[in-house]
């Protein structure tokens, strides 16, 4: 079953971003008052409705650069690429113009394109806001692609009649009714030029056999968006998010493109289910890799230190053994390598490395295999009496230090969730277990349970909060305790005073 595919073209800023969100009706796309902004194909699946008593069908919209763009990076043939790859694999494409600016060469130029290659074309006349507005489309009537339609993607104006256009030049028949959940989403960070994009694009020639899917290059920030690419491996459906590079905040203000595209790199980490995070190997640990496996360790994200242009690094290191005429060894430099990250980046010191060459997607599929690994002892759980036993074992090793010789006892342990393994300790006195010792506790974990290399989620909890949350969710109010009550002295009745005899 083919998914059809529906490519957003036009010339910068014309509002194509803009159309995908309202479109979909979330935030995909970056959307700035300023050109450029989109360099990758952005591409999200859109249901289209199809009548009474007919089930949906499902179509792959793609946004796409300004084609014509002046990118001041000098990244424009980068992305009129991109630009003609979705065209090339396009069954329709959306022709976005700008009512506000009228007819441009720009326009007339693109129009010549579709046309010579034979695309399937809908023309949209964007912020077609007015009376004044609907005038001026008669002069797009001369790019020779038939009657625009005016629509305004900010206003969300005659959307309906895009989904339509949709709906009646494409045949739907053998298009999915439904977009199977991705098995697995694995979010590839790190700062600036690590190798993101050209791990994505590597892992893409492996398994889609194009792997042009974003742009490459060495200038710094390349990649603005976070990226979804879907694949399929082993018979199940996984997705790489390209993400852009962090650099230092300090750097960044609210209103760049960069802030925003640290935030949707925050995003992609908490939508994944495990992270690579991506370290250039020929240069030392910095801030923003401090902060990001900050982050990873924050959300609990199982998460793989990928270390990249590691053949840079053999290659640098054997010279100067050369030089120093010492012995190389390869093995040497990797566990000395592992010593440094363990001390830069003590937050991920549970975390597999793996060293590679996005370049050449040399180990590409033992990084995955090693993600779905990951994956699955994140989503394992334990019996009881197998975390019993691991908690006795870890309190025989060891006690709390508490005050006054007090003694921490737990009450009832159990796993509440996966992904993370979250753990719940019951306790006499929470207050009694230091973060030292939680950790001690959870580094034992790790060892004793099948959850080696993910992170665990430990929580201690009170003797009676189980009973009295079990109680505030039933919307009740716990009894009040009886408390003993002072005896009262009954006092005897005083004695009438006799009557008086009556004579």
């Amino acid at each position: 079953m083919k998914t059809p595919v529906v490519a957003i073209v036009g010339r910068p800023n014309v509002g194509k971003s803009s159309l995908l969100n309202a479109l979909v009706g979330r935030r995909i796309s970056i959307v700035q008052d300023m050109p450029g902004v989109t360099r990758d194909q952005i591409s999200t699946h859109l249901k289209i409705p199809m009548g009474k008593d007919l089930p949906n069908r499902f179509v792959e919209l793609v946004d796409t650069g300004g084609y014509g763009i002046d990118d001041p990076d000098r990244l424009t043939d980068h992305i009129h690429h991109q630009i003609e790859q979705a065209m090339a694999r396009a069954d329709l494409c959306l022709f976005v113009v700008d009512v506000q600016a009228g007819l441009t060469a720009a326009d007339e130029q693109i129009a010549a394109l579709l046309r010579r290659r034979g695309l399937k074309t809908v023309l949209l006349a964007n912020k077609a806001d007015g009376a004044k507005a609907d005038i001026a489309l008669g002069d797009f009537a001369r790019l020779g692609l038939g009657t625009p339609v005016g629509i305004s993607a900010l206003h969300d104006r005659r959307l309906d009649q895009v989904v339509h256009a949709i709906r009646s030049n494409l045949d739907l028949s053998d298009a999915p009714t439904e977009i199977p959940e991705p098995q697995m989403l694995v979010a590839i960070v790190g700062k600036r030029n690590a190798g993101k994009s050209t791990l994505v694009n590597a892992i893409a020639e492996i398994y889609e056999g194009h792997g042009d899917r974003v742009i490459v290059s060495e200038v710094p920030g390349t990649t603005r968006d976070s990226v979804d690419v879907r694949f399929e491996k082993d018979g199940k459906t996984l997705v790489v998010i390209d993400t852009a590079g962090v650099r230092k905040k300090r750097h960044m203000v609210t209103n760049d493109i960069e802030f925003y595209s640290f935030h949707r790199a925050q995003r992609s980490i908490r939508r994944a289910d495990v992270v690579f995070m991506l370290i250039d190997g020929t240069i030392p640990i910095s801030e923003p890799d401090k902060k990001l496996s900050a982050y990873i360790a924050e959300q609990h994200k199982p998460v793989i230190l990928v270390i990249n242009k590691w053949d840079l690094v053999l290659e640098n290191a054997r010279k100067q053994a050369e030089e120093k005429k010492m012995d190389f060894s390869p093995e040497l430099l990797t566990s000395e390598f592992k010593e440094y990250l363990d001390q830069e980046l003590p937050h991920l010191d549970y975390a597999p490395l793996a060293f590679i060459t996005a370049k050449d997607g040399r180990k590409v599929q033992p990084l995955l295999d090693l993600a779905q690994h990951l994956f699955k002892q994140a989503t394992l759980r334990v019996s009881t009496s197998q975390l019993n036993q691991a908690i006795e074992q870890i309190f025989s090793e060891r006690t709390p230090s508490t005050p006054r010789g007090q003694r921490v006892k737990v009450l009832y342990a159990t796993q509440t969730d996966v992904a993370p393994p979250t753990i719940v300790l019951f306790v006499n006195n929470p207050a009694w277990v230091n973060e030292n010792y939680k950790r001690f506790m959870v580094n034992r974990f790790r060892e004793l349970l099948p959850y080696p290399e993910v992170p665990i989620r430990l929580l201690l909890r009170g003797r009676n909060e189980k009973r009295e949350q079990a109680i505030a969710e039933a919307g009740a109010v716990p009894p009040k305790r009886k408390t003993a009550k002072k005896a009262k002295t009954a006092r005897r009745p005083a004695k009438s005073p006799p009557h008086p005899k009556r004579k």
